[in-house]
């Protein structure tokens, strides 16, 4: 059988067939294009759970809060986000818990790395996905009417699912992440949009006295 090697390397010895590399160059593009496929259908996922949150959340009735002027809407806002603050404890505690019960109790062990790298994970996207979040919800609160200022809890519960997700889906599999992700991403994207919209027809003086 004829075979083709790499003509690159100088020794006869070390030299690669080329139908050796195609073929395993074939396998990673195959394994990529079904990666690429496995996080497409988590985003979809999460875009379906968000669809049915949004829209069941519009039809349920909340009580009308009395916020009249946009300094209660901001502490309202705050106070609220304290609930979304408990997903980073979460990640803390978990953690912490991981590293008491392994070698990974001390830190500067690099063995003890392998127990704590999932939790870990978790924690360092969770804290830059709560800075992201509570920056929009703040400025989100200064456009919002009375009316509709239940958006800002209805949001944030919608943070602490899809953290949830992030964590369960990451526990699976890595690539099982996206649903959580996309659950947080997307909604903190489109606060912040709105913002900017906001701003630039209001102005950033709308509703300052």
């Amino acid at each position: 059988m004829l075979k083709v090697f790499d003509a690159k390397s100088s020794d006869p010895r070390q030299r690669i067939p080329l139908c050796t590399m195609q073929s395993g160059e074939s396998k990673e593009q195959k394994k990529q294009i079904q990666d690429q496929t496995k996080v497409k259908t988590c985003i979809f996922c999460a875009v379906i759970f968000m669809l049915a949150y949004v829209i069941t959340a519009t039809y349920i009735p909340f009580p009308r809060l009395h916020l009249p002027n946009v300094i209660d809407r901001v502490v309202f806002t705050l106070r609220w986000l304290m609930v979304s603050l408990l997903a980073i404890y979460a990640g803390v505690i978990a953690v912490g818990s991981k590293r008491f019960a392994t070698a990974a109790i001390n830190p500067l062990d690099p063995s003890g790395k392998q127990f704590t790298e999932l939790r870990q994970q978790y924690l360092q996207n969770t804290v830059e996905q709560f800075l992201l979040h509570s920056f929009s919800l703040l400025a989100l609160s200064t456009y919002l009417s009375e009316e509709k200022m239940h958006w800002i809890p209805l949001l944030i519960v919608l943070f602490i699912i899809a953290r949830a997700l992030f964590f369960i889906g990451y526990s699976i599999d890595p690539l099982k992440r996206g649903v959580g992700f996309a659950s947080t991403w997307y909604p903190t994207m489109a606060v912040t949009g709105y913002c900017l919209y906001c701003m630039c027809v209001y102005g950033a003086t709308f509703d300052v006295k």
